[in-house]
């Protein structure tokens, strides 16, 4: 099957035509390649030109997009330096309203979810450790509150572990994030 080259336009609407056909079924495939052509160019076997060693750094080359549906559509456009801001801002715009009803649809409420899931574990870190579901005065306090007994020392020890590794685990999450504000102040 023969590739037609043709001009940055009729590529557009050519691309166009192969996005609609291809709703129900099917695929679009596009490449982008560097296009050199020519006596002083070393090509491969696919025909490419080689990335590395270049001796000219300046030198602009054009780029080549090539689509194909896999069967028998195949067009090819070369689109120069100058014109290529242009062209991606078309081609974009195309490439979004083409892709953009396919894709999923984010869920938001889980996304909602595990925020506020993060924010309840984050307020969690900051309260004291009660024994069991009753609120104490503090973390080994002698007596809680609503019985006449006094807490035992082993709850009292359990108690004074759990406040110390919520110390711990609060010094690493504020740690963290200092180093994550570091890094994006120095970016």
């Amino acid at each position: 099957m023969p590739q037609e080259f043709v001009n940055p336009e009729t590529f557009l609407e050519r691309l166009t035509q192969c996005f609609e056909s291809a709703t129900t079924k099917g695929s679009v495939n596009l490449t982008h390649k560097r296009y050199t052509f020519g006596p002083s160019t070393s090509l491969d076997e696919d025909g490419d030109a080689a990335m590395e060693g270049d001796s000219a750094e300046d030198k602009e080359y054009d780029v080549l997009i090539r689509c194909t549906d896999g069967l028998e559509i195949n067009f090819a456009t070369r689109i120069p330096p100058s014109q290529l801001p242009h062209f991606h801002a078309q081609y974009g715009s195309l490439l979004k309203a083409s892709m953009a009803p396919k894709m999923r649809k984010r869920d938001k409420k889980k996304e909602k979810a595990k925020v506020e899931l993060l924010a309840k574990k984050r307020k969690e870190l900051y309260e004291d450790v009660t024994p069991g579901a009753r609120k104490t005065q503090g973390a080994g306090s002698a007596e809680a509150p609503g019985t006449k007994h006094k807490l035992g020392h082993r709850q009292r020890q359990r108690i004074q572990a759990a406040q110390n590794k919520k110390i711990a685990e609060r010094e690493r999450l504020e740690e963290r994030e200092a180093a994550m504000k570091n890094s994006t102040a120095v970016l």
